[in-house]
């Protein structure tokens, strides 16, 4: 399954049962392009007392949408129900908490491999992390699975310790 690239999450278009209230009232089900992690909300657009923005609160704020409003201050928009449907059902969207990790210049989700998860967000990754497969400059690539540097033979700690004690046994030799 393909895992979303933009940190906003999967495209897809949400659907919102909106509702006015007030003078007069209305309600209907609108349609807008957006990302899973909008959660879009209306909000009375600052300096007007009539008129609204679908803000996107989940993500960035851009707004998505406008409405100049019915000249009664009174009235509210919101929406009373929200439903998201990805564009690729088969898109995964990474939960906000989710860290990632940079290998061989591609940002992959810390589970993949069972990395320890440098970056906060799949954004503060790709800020560093070359695009492509290339290494960023100035890091060092590793191989997926084993996590040792290309052209390095790794060992594991254990094998490590055991070289640790022949160095420290052979250094208490007196020769």
């Amino acid at each position: 399954m393909p895992t979303a690239t933009d940190p906003r999450g999967c495209e897809g278009t949400w659907q919102l049962y909106d509702n006015w209230s007030g003078h007069p009232s209305f309600s209907g089900l609108d349609t807008y392009a957006g990302f899973e992690l909008d959660d879009p909300t209306w909000q009375r657009t600052s300096g007007s007392n009539v008129a609204w923005s679908l803000v996107a609160v989940g993500t960035d704020g851009r707004v998505i949408a406008s409405t100049p409003g019915i000249n009664d201050p009174s009235s509210t928009l919101y929406s009373s129900s929200k439903t998201f449907v990805k564009t690729d059902s088969n898109c995964v969207t990474p939960s906000p908490d989710t860290k990632y990790d940079c290998i061989n210049g591609k940002c992959i989700v810390k589970t993949q491999y069972n990395t320890p998860g440098l970056y906060q967000s799949l954004a503060d990754c790709q800020a560093v992390c070359a695009n492509g497969g290339a290494c960023a400059e100035g890091k060092q690539c590793v191989d997926p699975t084993t996590f040792c540097p290309l052209d390095k033979v790794c060992i594991d700690k254990g094998e490590f310790a055991d070289a640790e004690a022949i160095i420290a046994k052979i250094n208490s030799e007196v020769c």
